[in-house]
């Protein structure tokens, strides 16, 4: 029993903090110029997606839009569970994720690389992919104060996001996927 005990402590604990998340949030963030650069952040690509998408490929694309989505908000979510980076300007208060980020800007970034251009090399693509979110979006959002690497390095999410995207390139072009979307 004491580790219930334990359990409920912390529990109370992070329910105090999710209070004053909320309380800061209302107070500061709601309706600042960086909440409505993330609510813009949420719609406007999926909007221009929706105009340059490839008709025929639509539902192979949203199901690895879809992983990406499953993939990146678990990773978000650890990272900030454990203190390595935290975003400080969300669209709603208490999901530790950036809805810009997991539910839009990765999931159509990686659709739009893998419809353009086919024929380059998955490998090249990978690369481009890791060196554009690491070293050109995340210091970008970092420097709008929008997210703050605690103990996380750029060249950490360079390494993942390669086999990442080779993962998402993997799912899209697999035989079962393009049996069942054609």
């Amino acid at each position: 029993m004491i580790e219930k005990t334990l359990l409920d402590e912390v529990y109370s604990m992070v329910a105090q903090g999710n209070l004053k998340v909320y309380r800061i949030w209302i107070a500061n963030i709601v309706f600042s110029w960086r909440w409505w650069l993330s609510v813009a952040l949420s719609i406007i690509p999926w909007v221009i997606w929706v105009k340059i998408r490839s008709r025929n490929n639509t539902p192979r694309l949203l199901f690895v839009g879809l992983v990406v989505v499953i993939v990146s908000s678990v990773l978000d979510n650890i990272g900030a569970s454990y203190n390595l980076w935290h975003y400080d300007w969300n669209v709603l208060p208490l999901i530790p994720v950036h809805f810009p980020w997991d539910l839009t800007l990765f999931p159509v970034y990686v659709m739009t690389m893998l419809q353009f251009k086919p024929k380059i090399n998955k490998y090249v693509k990978a690369i481009t992919f890791a060196f554009i979110s690491s070293f050109i979006l995340e210091p970008l959002f970092s420097w709008l104060s929008m997210y703050d690497m605690v103990q996380w390095k750029y060249w950490y999410s360079f390494i993942i996001y390669i086999p990442l995207y080779l993962f998402y390139d993997y799912v899209y072009n697999s035989k079962m996927l393009k049996y069942q979307c054609d």
